[in-house]
């Protein structure tokens, strides 16, 4: 049947595996046809990354005109298997976990049937890109529609094989029921003749009704726990090849700096060193083990040419910063105050790491990635080949947060940073290499969060003329926004001023938000002050505080923290987290990702961040940044409202609250208040 470009789906048999369901979205101008769609052995590329499939083949993945937008496959195997390809990275939010619940539910599977598996990183997926909380907002929809049309070719199909009614049918657990006899086909004795059938137009797809959900709205195990249980989990730093070697970079300590010359004859004489390689970045020590090259590495004699850098210093450039926010003379009738969060670093459990394969026939890099494209688009650039020879692996993540969406320090090539080092050393050696970069090189060439000041101002006699106005500097110092990216600061400005306006104009902070705010953030803000119980008397040294904070106008959070202070120390003891996301995917998922964002923030609010003194970065070990210990962990407390909203996401929008919430906390027990994180008493 003609196609036209309203229509989405394209169905097709391959031997061996069963129906393939593709679902091509946006101005679509044509799809392939049953005659040239090339069978999966023929695009399936191998990978030693083992996914959780047991079917034998992936489903195709023709190379589109770059202007399709997203495509989602689903494979329905002979053996009952379903097989979804997840398109978006797996950094501990769900993802993986979340998408494929979506389509299984629409199409009306067993999820005891459903495998995952992560796709390359390929522009036939559209955006590729996993920040800003966007995978389930911006592919609900998408992978409903999928799965509905999935469902309504295997309806047709049975409908046609028992001789009644599609409307008498209805799919449930990978079965095709008739709801007046009983009669159940499986999936797997369908694909045969759905594959025969006319592709249904998006027009004319019915979704189901919410209420007949069966997986959405679920507390679902992720894909991924029994192979992180195991240990048998692959993340980059797990990635090995046949013939591969290990490498470590001497980098510059001075940000940006530069190599005049070295010496390596100490670092030749080491075990098992192979070579010693000058890339655009530093000088690549490359060995036959991780610590051979390590060695080798610290055995370098390096002279540096730092540059200008050496006149970067952070403190000079916040208070620089904090002159330029400040109006010289503030209206009587108005309240200004000023808000401060430096640079912090993102701090990922698993530092920056890629494996990359330069040979005749291209490149091959398996790399922890927020935005696989990007890093092939680099890797074009950079080796100056088509992006059909370059091939990007994406395995599980040890933590992004916004660090693993970036590709170089801004205003440089791409060629300084680690995707690049990686294909740069492999190209230099001939050999597959793994990159390896240490605890120090992550925090002393980390892209950090922004310094920032926020001036927010209202007239005192109403609240509805707040305002609020952030501050960056400029420097050379590489900056790229850590979870949340501007809005920690805008929450922590704002939610810390509406306390201040509080006191000032004697009233409550919760009735004073409750006035100020409306709809769904009304709500969560009367949720959490219900859950906290607002207004009772606390234990002696024992304060509240509230803020509330919609990560981008999308997901309502509201949190009120219980802190004690001890002398110089603030210790949160519980938090009360109320969500509203719109339509709940995956219950458990949220209150993690609530959780995850509270410990993040936590960290920010009372912890440490990054110093640059002559251009030179400290700390750079977690024994001086460190991170929130268990034993410090508040107990935390998570509602959701239920909601039948379209969903939102829920990865980043649990930080931005809490340190508010915290200072503001500090400030009912003792009177201090604390304009800049993280948190310290005077």
């Amino acid at each position: 049947m003609e196609i036209s470009r309203r229509d989405f789906l394209k169905v097709s048999f391959v031997a061996g595996s069963g129906l393939v369901i593709a679902v091509y979205l946006g101005g679509c101008k044509e799809l392939p046809t049953q005659e040239n769609t090339p069978t999966a052995t023929a695009l399936l590329k191998s990978t030693p990354i083992p996914t959780r499939t047991e079917l034998p083949e992936g489903t195709p993945t023709p190379e589109p005109p770059t202007w399709f937008t997203p495509n989602v496959f689903v494979t329905i195997g002979s053996a009952g298997l379903i097989t979804i390809t997840a398109h978006r990275s797996e950094m501990g939010q769900g993802v993986r976990t979340a998408l494929p619940m979506i389509l299984a539910d629409e199409l009306g599977a067993d999820w005891n049937s459903v495998r995952v598996e992560q796709a390359l990183g390929d522009p036939a997926y559209g955006s590729q890109e996993t920040g800003g909380s966007h995978s389930i907002q911006n592919f609900y929809s998408i992978m409903r529609s999928a799965g509905a049309v999935g469902r309504q070719v295997l309806i047709s199909a049975a409908a046609q094989t028992w001789g009644v009614d599609t409307r008498d049918c209805f799919t449930e657990k990978s079965m095709v029921i008739h709801r007046p006899s009983g009669q159940k086909l499986p999936f797997s004795a369908l694909i045969t003749l759905a594959s025969t059938l006319p592709v249904p137009a998006s027009r004319v797809i019915s979704l189901k009704d919410p209420a007949d959900f069966r997986i959405i709205g679920t507390s679902l195990g992720r894909v991924d726990n029994p192979e992180i249980i195991t240990g048998k989990a692959v993340y980059g730093m797990d990635v090995r090849l046949p013939g591969m070697l290990y490498s470590a970079v001497a980098h510059c300590p001075v940000i940006r700096g530069k190599v005049t010359s070295y010496d390596d004859s100490a670092t030749r004489q080491v075990p098992g060193v192979r070579e010693v390689v000058q890339i655009d970045n530093g000088i690549a020590v490359v060995a036959e083990h991780a610590y051979q090259a390590l060695r080798g590495k610290a055995l370098l004699q390096v002279s540096w040419d730092s540059g200008a850098n050496t006149r970067l210093n952070s403190t000079e450039l916040e208070q620089a910063l904090l002159e330029r926010a400040k109006i010289a003379t503030p209206p009587a009738d108005e309240l200004v105050q000023y808000y401060t969060m430096p640079y912090f670093a993102h701090a990922t459990m698993e530092p920056m790491n890629c494996t990359a394969n330069v040979s005749s026939d291209g490149c091959e890099v398996w790399v922890p990635t927020q935005n696989p494209q990007v890093v092939r688009s680099n890797i074009k650039g950079l080796l100056r080949i088509g992006p059909d020879k370059i091939k990007v692996y994406v395995p599980l993540i040890g933590g992004g947060f916004g660090r693993r969406l970036e590709s170089g320090p801004a205003g440089l090539s791409p060629t300084v940073d680690y995707v690049s080092e990686a294909v740069q050393i492999s190209q230099a050696i001939g050999a597959p290499v793994h990159l390896i970069w240490t605890r120090q090189d992550d925090f002393e060439h980390d892209m950090y969060q922004p310094l920032s000041v926020t001036r927010v101002r209202a007239r005192l006699d109403d609240i509805s003329t707040l305002s609020a106005q952030r501050f960056d500097v400029s420097s050379s110092i590489p900056v790229g926004y850590w979870r949340s990216v501007t809005n920690p600061p805008e929450a922590f400005a704002r939610e810390s001023f509406m306390d201040e306006y509080a006191v000032m104009t004697k009233a409550d902070p919760v009735v004073l938000r409750h006035n100020y705010l409306n709809g769904r953030a009304r709500d969560v803000v009367d949720m959490a002050a219900d859950m906290a119980s607002w207004g009772s008397p606390t234990p002696t040294g024992v304060g509240r505080g509230i803020a509330y904070h919609a990560t981008w106008g999308a997901t309502h959070v509201a949190q009120v923290a219980e802190v004690m202070v001890n002398e110089t120390e603030i210790r949160v003891l519980h938090v009360f987290c109320a969500v509203d996301c719109g339509l709940v995917i995956n219950p458990d998922m949220v209150i993690a990702q609530m959780e995850s964002g509270i410990v993040f923030g936590l960290t920010a609010a009372l912890k440490e961040h990054i110093h640059i003194e002559s251009g030179i970065v400290t700390p750079y070990s977690f024994a001086g940044y460190p991170l929130l210990r268990f034993d410090e962990m508040p107990q935390v407390e998570v509602q959701i409202v239920k909601s039948t909203e379209r969903p939102t996401g829920v990865g980043e929008m649990g930080n931005p609250p809490i340190a508010p919430a915290v200072a503001n906390a500090v400030f009912a027990i003792t009177g201090q208040r604390l304009r800049r994180l993280p948190l310290r008493l005077t």
